[in-house]
Parts: C-alpha cells; sequence; structure tokens
C-alpha cells in the first residue's frame, strides 16, 4: 500500500526586511521545513535579496511584491499566492509595520494616517484578501501587536504609534472570534523590544520637535523618548524571538496571544495591575513633563507681574 506524501505548508509573511523581525520569522520557518512567501513593499524585491536559500532543498523559499496599503497590490499577491501554494495558505503573519512618533499635538496628521494605514487598515486588508486560501488550509492568522498598544503602556510621545498598536489588538481580538467558525485560528504577538533596526526606521519617519514646540523646555527629553533612546536595555534578538513565537504560533491549538521579547510579560502585568493615577505619575516623571510643568506655573507668575 503506498502512502500519499505529506503536503507541506506554506507561510506568506508581510513587510520583510534585512533586520526586521519578519526576516528572523521567515529564516526560521525555512528551518523547520515551513515553504515561505516572504513579501515586500519594494517593487525591486531589494529587502529580500539577503534571504538564504533554504536546507532542505525540498523547502521552498519564494518572494514577491506586496504593498499592504494597495489593493491592486494585495490583489496580485493572492492570485499569486494561490498558483504557489494550490489555493491554500497555513499560515498569514501580518508582519508589515510603520513607526511615526511625535507629541499628539504637534504631530502629522498624514503621518498619524500612515501609522493606521499600514499598521491598522494593511493587516485587515490582507487578512480580508487570503481568507478563502485560509479558510482551505484551516490556517492561523498573525497580527503583529506589540507592547506600545497595551492599556498601561501610553509613553508620552509616542502615541500615534502606541493607538495604532492598541487598535491591532482590538482587531485581533475580534478577528479570533470572528474567524472561528471557519477553523481559521487568530494569535496576536504581544512584543516587547527586540533587536532590530525599529528605532532607526522610526527616528527617520519621525521628524524633531519645532523651535515652538510648547515641550521645547523639555526637548531632549522628549526627543529622546521619540526616538527610543530612554527604552530599558535588555532587548532580545529576533531570532530567539522568532524560536519562542514560532513554539507557540506552529502548535496544534495556537494561544490567541502570544507575549515574547523583552518587557513582554512584565509590561502585561504592569497594565493589569498598576491604577492610572500612577502610571500617570510614572510617565510624567520620566518623560520631563512633570518638569514641564514647573516651566509652566513659572511663566505664568512671571505674565502676571509683568
Amino acid at each position: 500500500m503506498t502512502t500519499r506524501p505529506r503536503r507541506r505548508k506554506w507561510a506568506l509573511i508581510t513587510g520583510v526586511s534585512p533586520s526586521g523581525l519578519g526576516s528572523a520569522l521567515t529564516q526560521e520557518l525555512l528551518r523547520r521545513s515551513i515553504n515561505v512567501i516572504a513579501t515586500t513593499p519594494d517593487a525591486s524585491l531589494q529587502p529580500l535579496a539577503h534571504l538564504s536559500s533554504p536546507t532542505p532543498t525540498y523547502t521552498k523559499l519564494a518572494t514577491l511584491h506586496l504593498d499592504v496599503t494597495s489593493a491592486p497590490s494585495i490583489s496580485t499577491a493572492v492570485s499569486q499566492t494561490s498558483e504557489f501554494t494550490g489555493g491554500r495558505l497555513d499560515y498569514l503573519f501580518n508582519n508589515a509595520g510603520y513607526g511615526y512618533m511625535s507629541p499628539l499635538l504637534s504631530a502629522d496628521l498624514d503621518a498619524v494616517r500612515r501609522n493606521f494605514e499600514v499598521n491598522v487598515f494593511g493587516l485587515l486588508a490582507v487578512t480580508q484578501a487570503f481568507f478563502p486560501l485560509l479558510r482551505e488550509a484551516r490556517g492561523v492568522v498573525v497580527c503583529a501587536g506589540s507592547i506600545a498598544g497595551l492599556s498601561g503602556c501610553y509613553q508620552p510621545f509616542i502615541g500615534s504609534y502606541s493607538a495604532s498598536k492598541a487598535a491591532v489588538g482590538k482587531v485581533g481580538d475580534t478577528l479570533r472570534v470572528e474567524l472561528a467558525p471557519f477553523g481559521v485560528k487568530v494569535v496576536t504577538l504581544v512584543t516587547g523590544d527586540v533587536r532590530t533596526q525599529f528605532w532607526e526606521n522610526a527616528r527617520a519617519a519621525s521628524p524633531r520637535l519645532a523651535p515652538d514646540s510648547p515641550y521645547e523646555p523639555i526637548r531632549a527629553k522628549a526627543e529622546a523618548m521619540m526616538a527610543g533612546k530612554t527604552n530599558p536595555a535588555g532587548q532580545h534578538e529576533a531570532e530567539r524571538w522568532a524560536k519562542e513565537v514560532l513554539n507557540q504560533v506552529l502548535a496544534p491549538s495556537p494561544p490567541g496571544h502570544v507575549r515574547k521579547g523583552f518587557l513582554a510579560w512584565a509590561m502585561w502585568i504592569v497594565s493589569l495591575l498598576l491604577p492610572y493615577w500612577l502610571l500617570d505619575w510614572l510617565y510624567a516623571r520620566t518623560s520631563g513633563l512633570g518638569e514641564l510643568r514647573g516651566h509652566v506655573i513659572k511663566a505664568r507668575s512671571v505674565k502676571k507681574t509683568q
């Protein structure tokens, strides 16, 4: 009696770049003999040139152009993926992300929209488009959340990014319930600090404070926070993060949330236990906003005496 060969699973990852989490996921999936479609919004595919050929050789690596903010790009990627996989997709990693940091008072609203277009609406658009393939495979959708989206994490001067990640968490939770009847599972990653080029990219996307900013008296602290320079040391390596994440995502019954990366569990506990008044005080103290209050009171006093 002959036995049918076991069908190899396929994973698609959005937003893969040389130094990002998507690259680490790609390499770890290949090591686990899962075929991977790595995608990038760059039509030249240059950000994917670093990816190595899979070992063993029967595991496949494909590369595609996919801009999660473009409906035509998504549609083309779905068609190409279906050809690769035979109309199925086992894992969809919504990894694409964008980070714009600024005080909300002076935020460029187009850049804020970009945060949501990539991090939230792009995630939803890609999931909608690939759903038929996921349903066919009874697959898994992975949403790239962050500790920045937790209720207790409202660090000043990165509010636009944090708000987009909070939305990702809510979208992921709702999708998990809505897709369950179709046998499609949804996992939201609550990722802590991991050593990537994220903050370097965020600094490139985020301007310095304007000279007339109301936060001028605490410029150094505000810009340090916008640049991620106030984060505590202890970032995890991307390779370690990918292994720990996939240990849970690839399980027969993956959890609804996977908390990996530096401080991921700690910040979740902080969000559960600490009252808002205490968090307000801590954020004011660490960001310089408490110091700014003193400047404001002093300026008002001077104005009254004139």
